[in-house]
């Protein structure tokens, strides 16, 4: 039988759909779309997902972990390769897998692969144009580190475009972090992947889903990062990392065995 469209937005079985395929919390989803507006969209739940994501980021967005990789690029062996794969998921409109360039870049590690991913092709084809412009307040170059200003707009207006040199380092994906991530689209096992302000709108069910798809893209010994706000669970696929705040994780070497479907999860082709 053909499921009917729903006729509003607050719709529980509409709400519970939108869950299951994005892994945000029923209760963020009815808060953030509002349980009695009309049914205004054209591709439902695709103009749904949309409206639900936080596109909110910016270059080298808290800068005090930007601090802690710079001295682990540095001095970590699991990140001492002259080129490291690394993956941005969640990434919104390309603002940290850039800054994850430059950095990589800057600290000699030029023949790196950056690959940044999010469930919204709108953002995504922002990340991949690689161009952004300055803004008086609020904006994607807010709070730059002292070691990006030089290379960053720092006058209202002016724009900057991604240069040939990063460009040719970094890549942009569609990706739900609910599926599996492709080693294809790595180039091999991950060695660095930052999953930050994503997890803490999700439920339990999703949340130990994308710790486990992550966990089977990245090699033993990899470093995933997380926001500030975002705690690990005890599934034994990461171990803390001693730094000032523990948002690092240090992937162990227990197999990640994805969990099963979450109940009554739609199918994606």
């Amino acid at each position: 039988m053909t499921e009917a469209a729903p006729t509003r937005p607050g719709s529980p079985s509409l709400i519970e759909r939108l869950s299951r395929q994005t892994g945000i919390a029923p209760s963020y989803i009815g808060a953030r779309l509002g349980p009695h507006k009309p049914f205004p969209f054209q591709n439902a739940p695709a103009d749904l997902i949309e409206r639900l994501l936080v596109q909110e980021t910016s270059f080298f967005r808290h800068a005090g972990q930007w601090a802690m990789l710079r001295n682990m690029l540095r001095g970590d062996p699991a990140l001492s390769a002259p080129a490291l794969r690394v993956w941005s998921t969640a990434c919104a409109t390309g603002e940290e897998a850039w800054s994850l360039a430059y950095l990589l870049q800057r600290e000699g590690k030029g023949r790196s692969r950056v690959i940044g991913s999010d469930i919204s092709p709108s953002a995504i084809a922002t990340a991949s144009r690689g161009r952004y412009t300055r803004l008086e307040a609020m904006g994607s170059f807010r709070d730059l580190p002292e070691f990006a200003r030089p290379a960053f707009p720092l006058a209202s207006g002016e724009v900057w475009d991604a240069p040939h040199t990063l460009r040719d380092m970094t890549r942009f994906c569609v990706h739900n972090v609910l599926d599996p991530m492709l080693s294809s689209e790595l180039g091999g096992a991950a060695d660095l992947v930052f999953c930050r302000n994503m997890l803490i709108y999700f439920t339990e069910d999703a949340i130990n889903k994308a710790l486990a798809n992550i966990a089977s893209a990245m090699r033993t010994g990899g470093i995933l990062v997380l926001g500030a706000s975002e705690t690990m669970r005890e599934n034994g696929l990461f171990e803390p990392v001693e730094t000032a705040s523990a948002v690092f994780w240090r992937r162990t070497g227990q197999p990640a065995v994805t969990p099963a479907p979450m109940a009554g999860a739609v199918p994606r082709p």
